[in-house]
């Protein structure tokens, strides 16, 4: 029955699961209380910390299995089956990559490595994470320079006030928070420049271009305390916009 689940001894178009013995495996990785089944030559190819293991330094030299301590079987699992060759490709996702650059970084595994950053990467610029400053950690733990430019360069729709009030700022590199702060400025000063350039006429149709309502923009304006202190413009467009609401519905 076993037997049948080693999908990869005889169909090379699915990713591997490991659980018995297939294509001469010579060494057995345990994992919380699962066993896969492996080739040294495979690991070594892929991590010089497997490599190690298999030297004479190390105990595990001589053992047909090496226990991974303080691992999840499921994360192993998905490690390996990017290293094995398959028709089908295992992809790096935004469900998988986390856990995947920690091991990827503790193996010494460049490649992973590289897809997990690429990885978070399109995650940033296409907007789908949320947490760009949980992200830009992230690449400072593990020295993804290409991660760290891009989330700095994200950061600027932040808010000075959710930069400040972010429950990891103190874990964000000095240099790096100023890059994001004098980003965050920058982009007030260019939207206040914009308005203060620009007819009444162009603010309001803006507003509509936007598909923001008129009474959501003045209570943003009147709040945001920030804009305030930055461009005396737009808090005295606020007090002012009130009186000339109703003509904004007749613009065209």
């Amino acid at each position: 029955m076993a037997a049948a689940n080693v999908r990869s001894a005889d169909d090379p178009d699915d990713l591997p699961d490991f659980s018995a013995p297939w294509k001469s495996s010579d060494v057995v990785l345990v994992v919380e209380d699962q066993r896969f089944h492996v080739h040294q030559n495979i690991l070594l190819l892929w991590s010089p910390v497997f490599e190690k293991m298999f030297g004479s330094e190390f105990q595990e030299k001589n053992k047909n299995e090496i226990l991974l301590a303080e691992k999840k079987a499921n994360e192993i699992k998905e490690m390996l089956q990017i290293m094995y060759p398959s028709l089908e490709e295992k992809l790096v996702t935004k469900d998988n990559c986390f856990y995947l650059l920690r091991l990827a970084h503790e193996y010494q595994i460049n490649s992973i490595l590289k897809k997990c950053e690429a990885c978070m990467v399109s995650l940033v610029k296409e907007k789908k994470e949320d947490d760009l400053l949980e992200m830009l950690i992230y690449g400072q733990k593990y020295q993804l320079k290409t991660l760290i430019s891009a989330c700095i360069h994200e950061a600027r729709r932040l808010t000075l006030k959710e930069l400040k009030e972010h429950g990891m700022r103190d874990q964000i590199e000095p240099d790096n928070y100023v890059q994001i702060a004098e980003g965050i400025i920058k982009q007030h000063e260019e939207r206040c420049k914009k308005v203060k350039g620009s007819s009444l006429k162009e603010v309001f149709c803006s507003l509509y271009w936007e598909k923001e309502t008129t009474d959501t923009f003045l209570n943003r304006l009147e709040k945001d305390t920030t804009q305030k202190i930055e461009c005396n413009s737009l808090a005295d467009a606020a007090e002012h916009l009130k009186k000339l609401k109703t003509a904004i519905e007749t613009l065209p």
